[in-house]
């Protein structure tokens, strides 16, 4: 409740402030994170107060995440070392939340530093320490994305066994699920699945699962959803590159260009670098085929 002159209460005015920085994460608007974190964190890093200190764990976990979208990783890591030390503690369940998404961002930090055994072990240690509690407020989130991000450390590792059978279980579960939260983790769980399929050589029903992620997502506009169906798209593309496939690769490629649109959004650069760079090179290919086609000599 505001107080009598009508601003809202130091918890309440935080929390808003943590909620729109993940907001800002999520929609790829990170420079306008970082000062809302800073805002919170210089303000109550030394209250004593349970929901300020919640925040305040926030604030570095949001920041840290922010940071690595801008590519310094290792000062992110920084921020969540912060989190672990200062909030964590099994006997401060009020604290939790801080301390998950402080553990899930640092997973998927060392994934992007390609320290996937440190990931995968951040990521299991997470979930031994909340999965049980996954239905407290705040947790079943940050829980449920770790079992997702899970499954891209097993592939990254190339265990594509666990990462098949672990997907394939989440989709089960996710099934007629319109939940907007689980419709998202439902297509990071058919990306991983089908990149474990391709990981394990059955390349025709890799291409089916990638192309059941475009089918299904291709008309969403949330900026997630857009980035995983380029990588879905780019996944099937690989493929057709690996079987050399290339008038097939090549339309995979354009379909790349065709979904990020004139403009593309920051999630959606590595996928159209990709798909430039290797139209390039198959259409030097397939051009190279047609003159050696032209040069042999006809039958008679």
């Amino acid at each position: 409740m505001p107080d009598a002159e009508g601003a809202a209460p130091p918890e309440v005015e935080a929390k808003e402030k943590m909620d729109r920085a993940r907001a800002c994460i999520r929609s790829g608007e990170v420079e306008e994170a970082i000062p809302l974190c800073d805002a919170v964190y210089r303000r109550f890093t030394l209250s004593k107060v349970p929901a300020l200190q919640l925040q305040v764990a926030r604030a570095l976990g949001h920041r840290g995440a922010a940071i690595a979208e801008q590519g310094m990783f290792n000062e992110a890591l920084v921020h969540f070392d912060e989190v672990e030390r200062r909030f964590w503690s099994p006997r401060r369940p009020e604290l939790w939340e801080g301390v998950a998404w402080g553990m899930l961002y640092r997973a998927r930090v060392l994934l992007e530093m390609d320290r996937e055994d440190m990931g995968r072990n951040w990521l299991e240690r997470m979930l031994s320490r909340f999965k049980a509690f996954a239905q407290r407020p705040g947790l079943r989130i940050p829980v449920e994305m770790a079992r997702t991000v899970l499954l891209a450390a097993h592939n990254q590792g190339q265990r594509f066994e666990e990462a098949l059978s672990q997907s394939e279980a989440l989709l089960k579960e996710y099934e007629g699920n319109t939940e907007p939260f689980l419709v998202e983790q439902t297509a990071v769980a058919l990306c991983q699945r089908a990149v474990a399929l391709a990981g394990l050589g059955h390349m025709e029903e890799a291409l089916e699962a990638f192309d059941e992620v475009d089918v299904r997502y291709c008309e969403d506009t949330d900026p997630r959803i857009r980035a995983l169906v380029s990588s879905a798209l780019m996944g099937r593309a690989l493929v057709l590159l690996r079987e050399e496939l290339l008038p097939e690769a090549l339309g995979a490629l354009d379909a790349i260009l065709e979904h990020a649109g004139p403009n593309p959004g920051w999630r959606l650069m590595e996928p159209v670098n990709f798909a430039k760079f290797h139209r390039e090179v198959v259409e030097r290919e397939l051009q190279l085929e047609r003159e050696r086609a032209a040069r042999r000599p006809k039958p008679r």
